[in-house]
């Protein structure tokens, strides 16, 4: 099957900002933007095929043709963008066990690639102590913030979130998340935020607790200008290219993701045919698809998953 283009799913959410909406020209603010996905929650409607279909009914048709062989919707990528006004809530996501069996989903490990930062911009990823009953007690006592580790933002930045870390977005970012394919989070702390109807925004703090490793600190990789490999962790590779000629990638063991994280329009061909991927827009690559080629002058992330019985 051809690279296919997708078309974003929109979520409004009370911190969202306009830096992406204002790109796409949609007269909203939105806070989260689905790029890639094939969960349950929310899958892309394909725009580049004659049918009318989505990512998640293309992949059970051929799950194999669509994902390689042996390959399934747990090694199924999600990538959204995150476009925040205003911070996110502290939360926490669980690990594979734990999703299945209290959410009947699969666990969240995630990374965030900066797209774009205001001057003193800073983001929650850990706390500063390990104690689980000292950080109740800060929580009951409204006195979280001081144990919150914040990491300072810059564009082009690279940050691991792994299951069972304390994270948050800060305000006034743009980032890409690339994770796996879940849609679980629990809301540990939201400096007692209220939502649009003037209510408290519920917490999840049993499945927090359940779930929250306060030992854990993200991997974080300054903005550097050259090809390098971003993460190579037990779910999926994400390598960052500057391309200034022309390259061929292959799907010779499964799919993969082109991440235009450029402005300008990038260019793949393949067999015969010209796609173009519109600044910070994502192309699927089936597997079966076999190679594409990127044309010269392009910036992107390259994402393709493991197989889980390699783990």
């Amino acid at each position: 099957m051809k690279p296919l283009l997708l078309k974003p799913i929109l979520d409004k959410t009370i911190w969202g900002g306009n830096r992406l909406a204002t790109i796409r020209n949609h007269p909203e603010n939105i806070g989260t933007w689905w790029e890639v996905s094939a969960h349950s929650y929310g899958s892309n409607e394909i725009t580049n095929l004659d049918e009318k279909t989505t990512l998640l009914e293309v992949i059970e048709k051929d799950p194999d043709g669509i994902l390689g062989p042996g390959y399934t919707l747990h090694e199924m990528l999600r990538l959204a963008y995150l476009d925040s006004q205003e911070a996110l809530s502290i939360q926490v996501h669980p690990d594979d066990n734990y999703a299945k069996k209290h959410a009947h989903d699969f666990g969240k490990f995630e990374t965030w690639y900066i797209l774009d930062a205001s001057d003193n911009a800073t983001l929650v990823a850990g706390v500063k102590i390990d104690d689980a009953k000292e950080i109740e007690a800060a929580l009951h006592n409204q006195d979280l913030e001081k144990y919150l580790q914040k990491w300072p933002v810059h564009k082009g930045d690279y940050f691991i979130i792994p299951d069972g870390l304390i994270h948050a977005m800060g305000k006034n970012i743009l980032a890409l998340e690339i994770g796996t394919n879940s849609n679980t989070t629990y809301r540990f702390y939201d400096y007692g935020r209220k939502d649009k109807n003037g209510n408290t925004r519920p917490l999840h703090l049993k499945e927090s607790f359940d779930v929250a490793d306060f030992s854990l600190q993200p991997t974080y990789l300054k903005a550097c200008k050259k090809n390098r490999q971003l993460t190579d962790n037990q779910y999926f590779t994400v390598d960052e290219l500057w391309i200034d000629k022309d390259i061929f990638i292959t799907t010779d063991q499964c799919y993969c993701i082109i991440t235009n994280i450029d402005k300008e329009t990038c260019i793949i061909e393949w067999n015969d045919e010209v796609i173009e991927i519109d600044g910070y827009g994502s192309l699927f690559v089936p597997y079966n698809a076999q190679e594409i080629r990127i044309v010269s002058n392009a910036h992107i992330l390259y994402s393709r998953p493991k197989k889980e019985k390699n783990r």
